[in-house]
């Protein structure tokens, strides 16, 4: 952390910030189909992408990470994905039910599994393959 003085908050445990991560998206999925039983889902989109930089913003004014990087191009790519499967979240769930569209689209940890090891060469083995092949089995058995 180079001598960098972090609030408690930032130095947690990873996995305590995983469970918040899970507790926070399924929130937002959960509130995600009941606004778009009556509201535009773009405009649920909207309101809720706009929301979402109040943390983050914060988060990185708390650390003094808001600066330019040579990545930052790079991670406005991974931005505009990620905008597009916001409007394409909120049109599904505006469509389907939220036992299906949530799990399906949950499924997206398999891309970055996938192109982690063969682009980044990250390690695999037999533990991670079924995780992967019961992740997809779920979603399968959850869609029907």
């Amino acid at each position: 952390m180079g001598g960098r003085a972090y609030p408690v908050l930032i130095v947690m445990d990873y996995r305590i910030f995983a469970l918040l991560t899970l507790v926070c998206w399924g929130v937002w999925g959960f509130l995600a189909k009941v606004l778009t039983r009556r509201t535009a889902p773009e405009t649920v989109a909207l309101w809720s992408t706009l929301a979402s930089i109040l943390p983050i913003m914060s988060y990185a004014a708390i650390t003094g990470t808001a600066q330019w990087v040579r990545s930052a191009p790079l991670a406005m790519v991974s931005g505009f994905f990620a905008g597009v499967a916001t409007v394409c979240f909120y049109l599904a769930m505006k469509g389907g039910p939220a036992s299906v569209v949530l799990p399906l689209t949950g499924m997206y940890i398999v891309i970055p599994a996938i192109l982690g090891y063969l682009v980044l060469k990250e390690p695999v083995n037999i533990q991670h393959l079924f995780g992967l092949l019961f992740a997809v089995l779920a979603v399968v058995f959850l869609s029907r």
